[in-house]
């Protein structure tokens, strides 16, 4: 009876545990189904994904394929037109197109020196050098006209100027000069700015003229010269760039039709024609211009004379004139003896003070009063000096031929 208790309760726990297993077994079928179901569910959204990347990629593929044809079309236009602008500007005498660009280049790159100016804190000396940059830029820029026989623009020759007007203050200032000196400042900066940028504009857009006659680099010149024998085949290149600076420099000289007035120093340019035209003789022309007027006054009764130049103050000059001679002697016979117009005045004077070198007045010490006797004085009041090569060489000596 014991045993079969026993027995019972082991059937019925089996029994239990069975129920258990089968339970059991019934959730992980059901979880598996589901987990089936999922996987199924996602590899119907991998596939389709896919699908969806494969037909990315064919549109990115003929995307790329449109956009790769409209760039090369863009570039084809973009090379068309630049031909069409450099042939319209050719034909029109105007600025090509990729030199404009250049332009533009350069501009840039000054405005990007200019701001710099402004965040060196106190490096005076590099500050120095970068004005110079900035300088050696612009003359650049101006070089890029000279060298295709343009003309700088007015306006872009007044925003140059504008600029070196700066430019020059702030170099002297931070070379330790106290006049036409200032420190960068960010208004002045903000103003070149706003003037390069117009700069910028002008450059791109605007039409430029050209000049009338050839322009030529001094180098150039040098040898058309010397190839036309209108220089010695043994004269200095040195020498000659030398003599056009100094020409170039002196505001007396009308030398404007002969070289290109800068506003940034760099090559020099010159006008072909106009040296063509001329003798080039450096003695005659780094006077050319100073004085206008040779003047012989005197006594001839005293037989001494003075010989001079002046400009326009030819009253002032014979009061002078007459003052000294009436403290040498007590007549007042002391006249004009003659007056010659010539832009070499200086070159006659000269001239005539050699001529007449042994005949210096004892009474003045100076090279300009002389002792003359008639047959000397007759030089000037018979218009004797007419049949002197040398003379008339320099008084027919023009740069208006």
């Amino acid at each position: 009876m014991h045993l079969y208790r026993k027995m019972k309760e082991v059937i019925s726990f089996l029994q239990d545990e069975l129920i258990v297993v089968k339970k059991s077994k019934q959730l992980i079928s059901t979880q598996l189904s589901q987990k089936d179901s999922q996987l199924k569910k996602i590899e119907l959204e991998n596939k389709r994904l896919l699908e969806q990347c494969s037909l990315l990629m064919n549109q990115n593929k003929n995307l790329s394929h449109s956009y790769k044809e409209k760039i090369i079309k863009q570039e084809a236009d973009i090379s068309r037109l630049t031909i069409l602008a450099d042939y319209h500007s050719s034909r029109n005498q105007d600025l090509e197109y990729k030199k404009r660009k250049y332009l533009l280049i350069i501009i840039g790159e000054a405005l990007v020196l200019t701001k710099k100016l402004l965040i060196m804190g106190n490096q005076k000396i590099r500050r120095v050098k970068i004005i110079h940059q900035i300088k050696t830029l612009l003359a650049e820029y101006e070089s890029c006209f000279y060298k295709d026989n343009f003309q700088l623009d007015k306006d872009a020759k007044r925003i140059l100027e504008e600029v070196d007007n700066y430019l020059n203050k702030w170099k002297n200032y931070y070379e330790g000069y106290i006049w036409n000196a200032k420190p960068v400042e960010n208004r002045d900066i903000n103003y070149i700015e706003s003037i390069l940028k117009e700069l910028h504009y002008l450059s791109l857009y605007k039409r430029f003229e050209k000049y009338k006659e050839r322009v030529v680099e001094v180098e150039v010149l040098f040898q058309i010269l010397k190839d036309k024998r209108k220089i010695q085949r043994n004269y200095s290149f040195k020498k000659f760039c030398n003599e056009i600076n100094f020409m170039d420099k002196h505001k007396h000289i009308n030398f404007e039709s002969f070289v290109i007035s800068r506003v940034f120093p760099g090559k020099t340019y010159t006008f072909l024609k106009s040296f063509s035209n001329v003798h080039y003789d450096f003695k005659l022309l780094k006077t050319y211009g100073m004085y206008h007027l040779l003047y012989v006054y005197g006594s001839y009764k005293n037989n001494t004379f003075k010989v001079g130049v002046t400009k326009k103050n030819l009253n002032s000059r014979y009061l002078k004139a007459k003052e000294v001679y009436e403290k040498k002697f007590l007549s007042g016979d002391f006249q004009e003896i003659t007056l010659i117009e010539s832009f070499n005045a200086l070159n006659l004077e000269s001239y005539l003070k050699r001529k007449f070198k042994e005949y210096r007045h004892p009474l003045f010490n100076s090279t300009e009063w002389f002792l003359l006797q008639k047959p000397e004085v007759d030089y000037f009041i018979n218009n004797e000096y007419q049949k002197d090569t040398e003379f008339m060489k320099i008084l027919g000596y023009s740069l208006n031929k």
